[in-house]
């Protein structure tokens, strides 16, 4: 029998105790049915035919026992006695109980808690399509290495015309809008962005259209796309709201669009609006864009790089006044959004996996003490036969049935905690819409209640006194 059959039976046992315990019974029951009919068929009666048979058959019990270890279905049984016994003695203890699942939650709730900011912020890639090719574009000066500037819109629009590497580029810009019209006046930040913008990052409106490229010519651009999340909020989800007229600093804009629940870029921006720049109107020295792109298929960070560079130079020798020294850089915009606080993150959560090793210990502490106080109990079940084995299975099933409950509690720390420290923090971290107990989070701590209870369960194991010197 290969380890995949036994799995599946070991399996099957938990959730068919009965039925292969009944299983068992009537294929015995057939067996001891066919000696008897044997029996009789040489000349015995049928009281003695089954006797007999009996006899011969050996101790029923032991051999049920056999039967049902050798299918798997002996250690469904032990496994629920387990259970319902350490149930029992958690029960029986509840001031050793509440202390331990208290130690064990904190410890969990905290790492749940960072690690869904984690997996929000770091791990999860960002949602646009095929992300690794996007990246962020910025001004500088080569020769100072001075900070990474904003962008000037006619240095824009030439990187936009002769870049062969990138496959596209938008440009944006914060805004801050005052939305008039309902119970009272909000102040709303949005962006005004090229047609472009959206196209560039791969994402589409959840409902309604893209901005068009004639809408970026001012006198055009009083059009709007909305966030998912102002949508639901001030506007109650309303689907006619499409084709509507809203009014924003005190001219008439038309909503267009809803975009997506997930989308947020640039960060805490709830509107959209095209950007209109009359060109005849801006110097190149002007400097007050931010820029992405798009990486063709196929194109290196540094071949976009080393092209971005040459351009600058090309720049540079047609506009000397204005593009002295001047550079550009490419940053993936992963690393844009992410990079300021990818290294105190992890700090962070280094450090709450540490509080969780502690909370481990003080509770492998408090199991080794109920195991010296159980020391008595535990040395008359080994003396009866009790195989070390079974005694082992119930430390680990009661520290794993501490585990499952402190997870549990844990996780409602953690919703509570991560709302708490999300309303005071979350305005400098990105993604922050992101951020959330999810399934990942779920699963995460399934498998931290799993380790933890292995790992204090053995801990408090080996230091027993009840297995220091016991055999078998």
């Amino acid at each position: 029998m290969n380890v995949f059959q036994k799995i599946w039976r070991w399996l099957r046992s938990l959730g068919q105790r009965r039925a292969v315990k009944q299983e068992i019974d009537e294929e015995l029951r057939f067996h001891i049915e066919q000696r008897t009919a044997e029996n009789i068929a040489a000349g015995m009666s049928p009281e003695e035919a089954a006797r007999e048979a009996r006899k011969r058959f050996g101790n029923l019990q032991s051999v049920r026992e056999e039967c049902r270890e050798r299918r798997g279905a002996s250690f469904g049984e032990a496994t629920w006695q387990d259970v319902r016994f350490g149930l029992r003695m958690l029960r029986k203890n509840p001031g050793f109980t509440v202390v331990a699942v208290l130690t064990l939650a904190l410890g969990m709730g905290a790492n749940t808690a960072i690690f869904s900011v984690v997996d929000a912020v770091l791990l999860r890639p960002l949602p646009f399509r095929q992300p690794e090719r996007l990246v962020q574009i910025w001004e500088n000066r080569r020769r100072e290495k001075a900070e990474l500037d904003t962008v000037s819109p006619l240095n824009f629009a030439d990187w936009r015309e002769r870049s062969r590497t990138l496959e596209g580029m938008a440009a944006y810009r914060h805004e801050s809008f005052t939305l008039t019209g309902g119970d009272q006046p909000e102040c709303v930040p949005g962006a005004a962005v090229s047609a472009s913008f959206l196209t560039v990052l791969g994402v589409n409106p959840a409902t309604g259209r893209d901005f068009r490229a004639e809408e970026g010519i001012p006198g055009k651009h009083r059009v709007v796309l909305l966030s998912h999340g102002m949508w639901e909020r001030r506007f109650g989800a309303d689907a006619k709201l499409l084709g509507q007229v809203i009014t924003l600093n005190g001219e008439s804009f038309t909503v267009i669009g809803i975009l997506p629940p997930q989308f947020e870029f640039p960060a805490s921006v709830e509107l959209w609006a095209p950007l209109a720049i009359d060109f005849g109107r801006v110097v190149r020295g002007d400097h007050f864009l931010s820029a992405i792109g798009r990486l063709k298929a196929g194109v290196s960070l540094a071949a976009a790089q080393t092209e971005m560079n040459a351009i600058a130079h090309q720049l540079e020798e047609q506009y000397p006044d204005s593009n002295a020294d001047r550079g550009v850089q490419l940053v993936r915009l992963r690393e844009q959004l992410v990079g300021r606080v990818k290294l105190r993150l992890w700090i962070l959560l280094g450090a709450v996996g540490f509080v969780l090793l502690i909370a481990c210990s003080n509770v492998a502490n408090l199991l080794l003490a109920r195991a010296a106080a159980r020391s008595r109990e535990t040395a008359i079940r080994l003396a009866l036969g009790a195989s070390r084995l079974r005694l082992v299975r119930e430390f680990l099933t009661e520290s794993l049935l501490l585990a499952l409950v402190g997870g549990g509690v844990g996780l409602l720390l953690a919703s509570w905690g991560l709302h708490a420290w999300l309303a005071v923090a979350g305005s400098q971290l990105p993604r922050i819409s992101e951020v959330a107990i999810d399934s990942t989070a779920l699963g995460f701590t399934a498998v931290v209640s799993l380790l933890t209870s292995v790992f204090f369960g053995l801990a408090a194991r080996q230091k027993s006194p009840a297995f220091g010197n016991s055999e078998g």
